[in-house]
């Protein structure tokens, strides 16, 4: 594997926006801002409380091609995955669950996601040594059945985040060894095929890859094309070239350590390409003091130039409460719409609800509407609740998908406490 030296060293002129408001409205963002007399708005259109199950609920990861959600959970003791039916947009409905760790190695599934063209769920299995990943089989997804659990071999924990690759690949990251790649052609028998992980901030490699203890953390993958968009927790963003996932090589980055800007670069949690145009979000998750900033960077995947474009956060420098009432404002997981919405992000905000942002100007994003879920709070409730204390804020949003889900422009949103919710955006 070769590690092509990218550009280091250089200087950031950052444009830093303050994407200001008022939780509950927008307040000093007005559609006439970025979007001349249009009215930008987030209709609910489906939504459900999943049952108000014990834990709380993590990340949805959504398949419009198999009409699946799968939502992941926090629960103490055996994990569980909650499917999702989504054939009918105005009604989703939980079908079933399923353990994804039969010997109870995890505490819960912090992310999933589904593969291509089969529908299998892959689960990410945290918790400490001895978890790791599962495969669901969900073609019956009434009756799902588990092809295996596995785990990350001399991985110190679970793993955090899954990520397929094709039909015939998994990344699975978050587990100690940076991004391990899996050949799952076999579902019930994967291979470990390759991996990568940088040394952490200050360390000299000879080689620049497969570093294990000492290595830096991978937090989330996201895939376009033959390549794989990396979340280095401290580094952030790191591309491979993934045409041969036998042999991965670096073909971008833009690695915090090597840079300078006017708005701090820290806790890189996720990288998500654009569509089409050589941009990628970069989101920070922060829980307290201020708040993560979303950062939009351009690539160049043929020279490996990589430059800021701008970082926005909401509210603009409003510090976080302490303690359990940490994650106010700060973001989680993100993704861009599709068609004419795909200069768009819709982030789910822990604290702050379902956040959207108009990125038709890179070097501008302008946060155009906001929702705070919250149907079904009095249902999901219980007096003295075994669950995780999550399920006491409302909301607690997890995350938001809609090009990752498919190309509907419906937008497909977790919640912590209430549940698994399906928008619109009309009026963009």
């Amino acid at each position: 594997m070769v590690h092509r030296d990218i550009v280091s060293n250089r200087r950031t002129v950052l444009k830093t926006i303050g994407v200001l408001g008022t939780i509950g409205g927008v307040s000093g963002v007005g559609s006439a801002n970025s979007n001349g007399n249009r009215d930008p708005r987030l209709d609910l259109v489906g939504h459900t409380t999943l049952g108000a199950r014990d834990g709380a609920n993590t990340h949805g990861a959504v398949s419009e091609e198999h009409d699946l959600a799968a939502v992941g959970s926090f629960v103490f003791g055996n994990n569980e995955l909650r499917l999702v039916d989504i054939s009918d947009r105005t009604d989703p409905e939980l079908v079933s669950t399923i353990f994804t760790d039969p010997d109870g190695h995890s505490s819960d599934i912090r992310n999933s996601d589904i593969h291509p063209t089969e529908p299998w769920v892959f689960t990410a299995n945290e918790g400490g040594e001895g978890a790791g990943w599962a495969i669901v089989d969900a073609s019956d997804r009434e009756n799902p059945e588990l092809i295996g659990s596995f785990t990350v071999e001399d991985a110190p924990s679970g793993v955090h985040n899954v990520q397929a690759f094709g039909d015939d690949y998994l990344i699975t990251v978050g587990h100690g060894r940076g991004a391990v790649v899996y050949d799952i052609s076999d579902p019930g028998n994967p291979e470990e095929v390759s991996s990568f992980q940088m040394p952490e901030p200050g360390e000299d490699h000879d080689d620049g890859h497969e570093h294990e203890a000492d290595g830096e953390t991978i937090h989330a993958a996201h895939v376009r094309g033959d390549y794989a968009f990396l979340a280095h927790w401290n580094r952030g963003l790191y591309v491979l070239d993934m045409t041969d996932p036998e042999d991965l090589e670096v073909v971008a980055s833009f690695d915090y350590s090597e840079e300078e800007a006017d708005a701090p670069l820290r806790a890189c949690h996720h990288a998500v390409p654009h569509p089409s145009d050589d941009i990628c979000l970069l989101g920070e998750e922060i829980g307290t003091g201020e708040p993560g900033y979303k950062h939009i960077v351009n690539f160049d995947l043929e020279d490996g130039e990589t430059e800021l474009q701008s970082s926005f956060q909401f509210p603009q420098h409003a510090n976080q409460p302490t303690g359990s009432q940490g994650f106010w404002w700060t973001g989680h997981f993100s993704d861009w719409g599709v068609g004419d919405q795909q200069d768009v992000v819709f982030s789910g905000d822990y604290k702050a609800g379902v956040q959207v942002f108009d990125v038709s100007d890179p070097e501008d994003p302008v946060r155009i509407d906001q929702y705070m879920p919250s149907e079904g709070v009095d249902e999901v409730r219980r007096e003295d609740p075994a669950r995780y204390d999550l399920v006491d804020n409302v909301p607690f949003t997890w995350g938001a998908e809609s090009s990752l889900a498919g190309d509907s422009g419906h937008i497909y949103v977790s919640d912590a406490t209430t549940g698994f919710y399906i928008f619109t955006l009309e009026g963009y």
